[in-house]
């Protein structure tokens, strides 16, 4: 019998579920997908069908009409009334055991140890919601391991319903109601299994350090990655995995179905695999939208990945730098964001106008890396930096290109 996956979604977010398929699929084989939903064409399942063969799996079309579910309040904006679907899956799914994921979720390997779990006398299993609002301790619904004949027989999706009628208005959307009825009879799973990654950002919201401390290490990938607050597909996003994200997207079926290159047998979840990378890394902290230059030196520096940083958010004129294809932006930047960024950099610039912020300069002159500045800009007292007056940009351009052919 092929293993259940469910997933819910409306037709603005297709191209989303079809990215999670992707790396279920580049993990996982004869599955069988349970998509809930109210307005997906059937010309996707069809084509989807076809594709998911060579993966022994499989995709079932599961219209839900409900639209009393529309009117249920939910709990941030950008939220679907899709996220009320999940509801029905003991109405739906045939097999005696499901795994539910939110289409915001990229698996990254093997989930027979969740289709194995022990749920005891559980109605779920689940992973604690690291920041749940109203509902402390309680589970993030965006991925759970679900005893499908268990509901079935309890008529699980009347008593949600019921409860949803009211409790919607003041709870945090379908996860509120989830855990008024399951309070204390879930099971809890490591957070490795839905790693909420959008608390890379809510953490520095709520001021809580702890996160960065205890967070996992560069060296452990977890196996489901939840994009919960920014989505890596938005046009700023300052969570971490967002090129994972992006990978998934962007890898052909072919390669994942084949285990072709770039796969190679094992999944490389690397976004580099699939665009030219860039050579180098340079970086400018700033607290001011006056960039001495800047369009000049991303001209002259193609080859050169340009992450401009600041405390705050930015001024117009540098988020049009984007148009640019060598610039990341990172406004109100994260710790992990800083830390990664200092890892790669080959060379810093000083170029920015007003003052020095995250005591970048010592930092930089600490690692031992070139820093290069002009005199209106500069921000270094120790005559470490290299400086040029702005009429001697190409100097600069020059010395900065010498350099590189060293480091090359």
């Amino acid at each position: 019998m092929k293993k259940a996956i469910v997933l819910g979604a409306d037709n603005g977010y297709m191209d989303k579920v079809e990215t999670t398929i992707k790396s279920v699929c580049a993990h996982n084989h004869n599955i069988k997908f349970y998509i809930f939903n109210d307005d997906l064409p059937s010309d996707w399942f069809r084509i989807m069908n076809f594709r998911l063969k060579a993966n022994q799996s499989e995709i079932i079309n599961v219209k839900i009409s409900d639209h009393t579910l529309k009117n249920y309040r939910l709990a941030i904006s950008y939220l679907s009334y899709a996220a009320y679907f999940r509801y029905f899956i003991g109405e739906f799914v045939e097999e005696d055991r499901a795994i539910y994921l939110d289409s915001d979720i990229i698996v990254t390997s093997c989930l027979d140890e969740l289709f194995n779990i022990d749920l005891e006398d559980y109605w779920l299993a689940g992973v604690a919601d690291y920041f749940d609002g109203d509902y402390t301790g309680g589970f993030n619904s965006g991925m759970m391991v679900i005893p499908v004949k268990k509901w079935k027989e309890s008529d699980i999706a009347n008593q949600l319903l019921q409860l949803t009628e009211q409790y919607h208005q003041t709870v945090f959307g379908d996860q509120g109601i989830l855990n008024i009825l399951f309070k204390e009879k879930w099971k809890k799973l490591g957070r490795l299994y839905n790693f909420m990654v959008g608390m890379d950002t809510l953490a520095q919201v709520v001021n809580d350090e702890s996160w960065y401390q205890s967070s996992l290490p560069d060296s452990i990938l977890p196996k489901v990655i939840h994009y919960t607050g920014d989505k890596p597909w938005y046009h700023l996003s300052k969570n971490r995995y967002r090129s994972i994200w992006w990978f998934y997207y962007s890898v052909e079926w072919s390669d994942i179905l084949l285990r072709k290159n770039p796969i190679k047998g094992q999944l490389l979840s690397d976004f580099n695999t699939l665009i030219e990378p860039p050579l180098f890394h340079t970086a400018i902290f700033t607290d001011s939208c006056e960039l001495e230059q800047i369009e000049r030196l991303l001209i002259e520096f193609p080859q050169v990945h340009f992450s401009i940083l600041a405390h705050t958010s930015f001024a117009s004129s540098v988020i049009d730098l984007q148009q640019f294809s060598n610039v990341s932006v990172y406004p109100g930047f994260i710790p992990f964001t800083f830390d990664e960024v200092l890892k790669n950099l080959d060379f810093y610039l000083d170029i920015n106008h007003g003052n020095q912020i995250a005591d970048i300069i010592s930092k930089v002159r600490a690692l031992g890396k070139p820093i290069y500045s002009f005199d209106v800009t500069n921000h270094d007292d120790t005559g470490y930096n290299k400086v040029y007056e702005v009429s001697e940009i190409m100097q600069m351009i020059k010395d900065i290109k010498m350099y590189l052919g060293t480091i090359k």
